[in-house]
């Protein structure tokens, strides 16, 4: 999996390109560390060029909610693929981590919340 970082207005854009699994773990996580200490406090994950997610890809995309949650601020995921989608019901982690169908609709989201 790459990571490819862009900002839109002062709202860091990641987006994920391959695979999210075991074989990527941690990558996701260590970049949205570097982020924090940049005293950044909102990102929007853009997962349209994610074809698949395992429970390990899972639980980095809830490592990186906490981690962002912790210092007060909010992961926002963008054009999230059926498959995890799907996954994200099942767990009920689409009532924990926001959604939105576009990387536009994302970044407006936490423009709206002035952030």
């Amino acid at each position: 999996m790459d990571i490819h970082e862009q900002t839109a207005g002062q709202v860091p854009v990641l987006e994920l390109r391959g695979r999210l699994t075991l074989e990527s773990f941690g990558r996701l996580k260590t970049h949205v560390r570097q982020i924090v200490e940049t005293g950044t406090r909102h990102v929007v994950l853009d997962l349209a060029a994610v074809p698949y997610v395992d429970s390990i890809g899972v639980a980095e995309l809830v490592r990186s909610h906490v981690m962002l949650q912790n210092v007060g601020g909010r992961l926002v995921l963008a054009s999230v693929p059926r498959q995890l989608t799907q996954l994200l019901e099942l767990t009920r982690l689409d009532q924990v981590v926001e959604s939105y169908p576009s990387q536009t609709e994302a970044v407006n989201a936490l423009r709206a919340a002035n952030v």
